[in-house]
């Protein structure tokens, strides 16, 4: 799969999820969508994805060779490339302060300083429905379509949403938080962000269900 050498830019857009659906006929396995804005962004059960410049909104054509039933696997290895990315920032800009986790089943949560104990505690915590102490906010979301003929997969179209420089609304700021505001104060390189997910992504996606699913539940909280 020639991953990424097809990518359509818009400056603004309603979604990059459904000029993806209206094109995924025609269009090349891998072909990335992208916008800088997005005016009808959206996640899981139609809720609205606040999609302000700043933020990294993308969406992945697949035609995948792959059973319906193991579709929901393309977005664990979305989300474990996301976790990575986020992940490999924070090291590079020395912060330290963090943990970044998955929650099923397809957000990405971020914890600026986490009680004592760590990552065990937390899990600990999420594990008995427990909110003292951990705080963690959504700064990513995946949204996962596909086409099924003859229970033949003929795409899967995996739309992601990254909070990094975009101003949060007041009405979500308690459960969602986006990068520069948490960790850096600055902008971010969208840039980096993108490049780096898009190579991880096409780690994961090369990389066994099993072994997926494996890494996937360590860095769960639920």
């Amino acid at each position: 799969m020639k991953l990424g050498e097809n990518i359509i830019r818009f400056s603004k857009i309603d979604s990059t999820q459904n000029f993806a659906k209206k094109t995924a006929e025609e269009s090349e396995p891998g072909t990335i969508i992208t916008s800088k804005i997005q005016t009808k962004g959206r996640g899981r059960f139609e809720r609205k994805w606040y999609s302000r410049k700043g933020g990294l909104f993308f969406s992945i054509i697949l035609k995948p060779q792959i059973e319906p039933q193991k579709i929901p696997i393309l977005t664990y290895k979305m989300a474990l490339a996301i976790l990575d990315t986020i992940k490999e920032i924070l090291t590079l800009k020395q912060q330290k302060q963090f943990l970044v986790f998955l929650k099923r089943p397809n957000d990405v949560m971020i914890l600026q300083n986490p009680p004592a104990g760590g990552e065990k505690r937390v899990r600990q915590l999420a594990e008995r429905k427990e909110q003292e102490g951990t705080r963690y906010k959504k700064i990513a979301g995946i949204l996962t379509e596909s086409s099924i003929r003859k229970n033949k997969t003929d795409w899967v179209i995996i739309g992601a949403g990254i909070n990094i420089n975009n101003i949060i609304p007041l009405s979500i700021k308690n459960t969602a938080v986006s990068l520069k505001e948490i960790a850096f104060k600055k902008n971010i390189s969208l840039a980096l962000v993108f490049n780096k997910t898009i190579k991880n992504f096409k780690k994961y996606y090369n990389l066994s269900n099993n072994e997926v699913l494996k890494k996937y539940k360590k860095n769960s909280l639920n």
